[in-house]
């Protein structure tokens, strides 16, 4: 695992910038500092010139002061419609000739140049017992975005040594703090400023991710009646794939966070409108910390706001 004492996450968002610093001890994990500030650039996937990279290396500067985080080496995430999601369906290979699979595959499917993304995958899991062959979902990001996120990271003073991607951050902290209990699947939806991150999880295994954007040109609105159904449908639309993919495997449960879940009865409408049972999920209650000593004022309900941060603080050290 990462020395976690020694690592800081930080999640840039539209609206807020989260940093986070993990402990453990006896198997429990400790939020040790904290820090929520506000992004002073929030159109920054699009629109990122020198002045607005500046004014987020100041503003994390300023929140790593506020938390007291000496750590130097530090995790990130990114998301959004330039962060490229596929899945495979491949002959029972792996190795070097798994590697080339997913390469040529890659080839075959993506519109830009695979020399100019930095590119991963995971082989996920089957139920079959007698399968001649394997799905892989493959997730690609552009290294220019990469390479942006490392120099704002480097010009704040910190070493960055992992730049993974928010839904598979949000996978990780789910799977950690609150692993499904059983094989039928369950839905994760983090709401985001403009972005909602989604995944589909079963007992310890990662099954399906995607960023929905609805393409707005403001924060996002679900008091908007068009905006909500617009949601809807994407969700619904993800569902029937991941289901019908599976072999007909059910996504059972919801469970809800991000800034948007605070909303008096964002689950509730869910809830009538996917027909599931639909939970909101609190990542600091799954969490140890010492109020005096966290570093910056945390409100119970602004755990909601750090799962993809937490979830970077818990991955595992690559090999």
């Amino acid at each position: 695992m990462l020395d976690w004492k020694s690592v800081v996450s930080i999640d840039i968002g539209s609206s807020l910038i989260k940093i986070a610093q993990l402990s453990r001890s006896s198997g429990k994990v400790r939020l040790e500092r904290v820090g929520i500030i506000e992004n002073p650039i929030p159109n920054f996937r699009s629109a990122m010139d020198g002045a607005g990279e500046t004014a987020i290396v100041r503003i994390i500067k300023r929140g790593l002061r506020m938390s007291r985080i000496r750590a130097r080496d530090v995790v990130s995430s990114l998301s959004g419609p330039s962060i490229i999601v596929q899945y495979f369906k491949l002959p029972l290979v792996s190795g070097k000739e798994l590697e080339n699979a997913v390469y040529l595959e890659a080839q075959r499917v993506m519109s830009r140049k695979i020399g100019e993304m930095e590119i991963g995958f995971q082989v996920l899991p089957s139920q079959q017992s007698q399968r001649r062959t394997q799905e892989v979902i493959f997730a690609a990001a552009p290294k220019t975005m990469i390479h942006q996120r490392m120099d704002t990271l480097k010009r704040a003073g910190l070493n960055p040594i992992t730049i993974d991607i928010d839904c598979l951050a949000l996978a990780n902290c789910f799977l950690k703090l609150n692993p499904p209990v059983s094989d039928q699947g369950v839905l994760v939806l983090n709401l985001g400023a403009e972005l909602i991150n989604l995944v589909i999880l079963s007992h310890n295994s990662l099954e399906f991710i995607r960023d929905i954007s609805l393409g707005l040109k403001a924060p996002l609105n679900l008091t908007r009646e068009n905006i909500f159904s617009k949601m809807i449908e994407e969700i619904r639309r993800s569902i029937n794939y991941h289901e019908a993919r599976s072999g007909g495997r059910k996504v059972t449960r919801v469970f809800l966070t991000g800034g948007k879940t605070v909303a008096s009865n964002i689950d509730k409408l869910l809830q009538d409108n996917l027909e599931l049972p639909v939970e909101r999920w609190n990542p600091l209650k799954s969490l140890e910390f010492n109020w005096e000593k966290r570093g910056a004022r945390l409100e119970e309900n602004q755990g909601y706001l750090l799962a993809i941060t937490v979830g970077l603080g818990l991955r595992e050290k690559e090999e």
